[in-house]
């Protein structure tokens, strides 16, 4: 018999039945492409409803990233590391990795979306000895790289804001507490967004890309037409700076691609939202392939006209309210009106990117969380159904931002550690599914081809994506200026080996007991799906009889 035959099939998950009763793996094979499909409940009454198309969930991805905005946030390595050109080159160099992870990471969601993301694909492809762990290992570093991203980007708030009051009020001096304060009322807006309104967030996440958009746009626009004098070609592409205290301009060419890898990032987003969008296997790789080539593009074009419209480099030495970007405004536009304009338009796309960004956070979180991988994973993986928000999932990641967020009281340098921490935790977080699929010889399965095909250059991308992971990695725990001292040290190797040391004492306390997925079967041909049909009844037979 031809023809796609679709079977669900329901069966107790046998690894979850002593530590987490009741819990349902439902399947949905297809005869056709022997693909199974599978959507676990993990004690949720309902599921979230399907409230986002495919471009509310490029609104979430799009203001997370914020890409042409988020650039000139860095413009501080304008300064002295590298200058300019590094600027420029860093970002064709390093985003040329980036989208080769974002293109890999489409085929992954092609063949099996779901909102655990690494979690799910390290389970599926990993050696079956090895899948375990290696799936809790992959959950940890993901989670981890979300929320130092949520917590980074509640700094860029409370900086951004700071530094306007400053633009108007030069005699004002900040207090480290003024900062925290404002990164917590961020903080607290996003998570009362995601839990009370969380059914206008669709509509929110598309306003935040206008706001970004038309953003960068004016902001463009203003600059180009205002500055001068624009800035030589050799100040652009030619002429390096260089006071970071390393001799070679190798090492600090490599140091100046955090800009790059921190805003063009964070390339599992979509998949998170896997269960509140239609037809995921199609829409979320379109989502991620073409949202990043996108803002790819954009912030190219950001880049150079940043670049150009430096009117005085030297006062980035001590820019107003400490925000580069701010200078730039100042310097160029010659009008404090559009300075301050364009300056609200940057504050107000962080704080509602911050919405965006704990949704997606969230929706991984819950989806760990229903696997059993963190104590109280049952409230945590929960739905409240009147909300249709993951209300304990969303309090649990804003509650430890805010925890993280205290670093702001140990060192100047701490936005900068959050930063690297969250894109190379993402980067190792990504190793593990990317050689585990590698490593395996059938890849995706027999007969199973991706919607977003990459063919016979999908192994080699692979390949080197985890270069590039490992490269870039390095890299973004090397300090910025030496000889060290304690405000210059880049404390992204003292976040990572936090992570780590949580990470392996919830494993050993909780998650090696009680952490699974369920099995995972492959199922190639209708006659399959009947002998699985059997085996149920038969084995619910058997129950029944003892």
């Amino acid at each position: 018999m031809t023809g796609s035959l679709k079977v669900e099939l329901k069966h107790q998950n046998e690894n979850n039945s002593k530590s987490s009763p009741g819990l349902e793996i439902s399947e949905m094979a297809d005869s056709e492409t022997g693909e199974v499909f599978r959507d676990q409940d993990g004690g949720n009454e309902t599921a979230l409803e399907k409230n986002f198309d495919i471009w509310g969930v490029v609104g979430i991805v799009y203001s997370s990233i914020g890409t042409p905005l988020a650039l000139g946030t860095y413009l501080s390595t304008v300064i002295g590391v590298g200058g300019a050109p590094f600027f420029f080159y860093t970002y064709l160099f390093a985003g040329f990795f980036c989208l080769l992870t974002a293109y890999s990471m489409s085929e992954f969601a092609s063949v099996h979306p779901h909102s655990s993301a690494l979690v799910y694909w390290t389970h599926l492809y990993a050696p079956q000895n090895y899948a375990r762990p290696l799936a809790y290992l992959s959950g940890i570093l993901s989670c981890a790289c979300w929320i130092f991203g949520m917590t980074a980007t509640g700094f860029f708030v409370a900086d951004l804001v700071l530094g306007l009051v400053y633009m108007h009020h030069p005699d004002y001096v900040s207090q480290t507490y003024h900062y925290y304060l404002i990164f917590l009322a961020s903080v607290v807006f996003a998570a009362g967004f995601n839990i009370f309104g969380t059914r206008l967030i669709p509509l929110l996440s598309r306003v935040v890309t206008y706001v970004i958009n038309l953003g960068t746009l004016f902001t463009l626009v203003a600059l180009l037409a205002r500055a001068h004098p624009k800035r030589t070609a050799a100040f652009a592409f030619k002429d390096v700076t260089n006071t970071t205290g390393w001799s070679s301009n190798g090492v600090v060419f490599f140091i100046s691609m955090l800009p790059t890898t921190a805003t063009v990032t964070l390339f599992d987003g979509a998949c998170h939202m896997t269960d509140e969008i239609p037809n995921p296997k199609k829409n979320i790789p379109i989502v991620i392939a073409y949202g990043y080539t996108g803002a790819y593009l954009i912030g190219f074009v950001s880049v150079l006209v940043y670049n150009f419209c430096i009117v005085n480099p030297d006062n980035l030495l001590d820019p107003v309210g400490g925000i580069p970007l701010f200078q730039l405004y100042v310097d160029s536009l010659h009008n404090d009106g559009l300075a301050t304009v364009s300056a609200l338009i940057i504050i107000v796309a962080f704080l509602l990117a911050s919405v965006g960004l704990l949704t997606s956070t969230s929706r991984l979180v819950m989806s760990f969380a229903d696997f059993n991988a963190l104590p109280f994973g049952k409230a945590i993986g929960s739905v409240n159904t009147k909300l249709n928000a993951p209300v304990w999932a969303i309090m649990f990641v804003a509650v430890l931002t805010c925890l993280i967020g205290l670093l702001i009281f140990a060192s100047s340098t701490a936005l900068n550690a959050v930063s690297g921490s969250f894109v190379s935790t993402m980067y190792v977080a990504y190793l593990i599914p990317f050689v585990a699929l590698v490593l395996k010889k059938d890849r995706y399965g027999k007969g199973v081809k991706p919607l977003f095909n990459l063919g016979r250059w999908g192994k080699p991308m692979n390949i080197i994506c985890i270069v590039w992971f490992l490269f870039a990695s390095a890299w973004l725990c090397v300090p910025s200026y030496v000889p060290v001292t304690a405000n210059t040290m880049n404390y992204t190797v003292a976040v990572l080996g936090a992570t780590a040391f949580v990470a392996f004492a919830n494993w050993f306390a909780y998650a090696r007991k009680h952490f699974s997925i369920g099995i995972i079967k492959e199922i190639e041909s209708e006659e399959e799906i009947e002998e699985e049909i059997v085996e149920e009844i038969v084995e619910e037979v058997h129950a029944k009889a003892q």
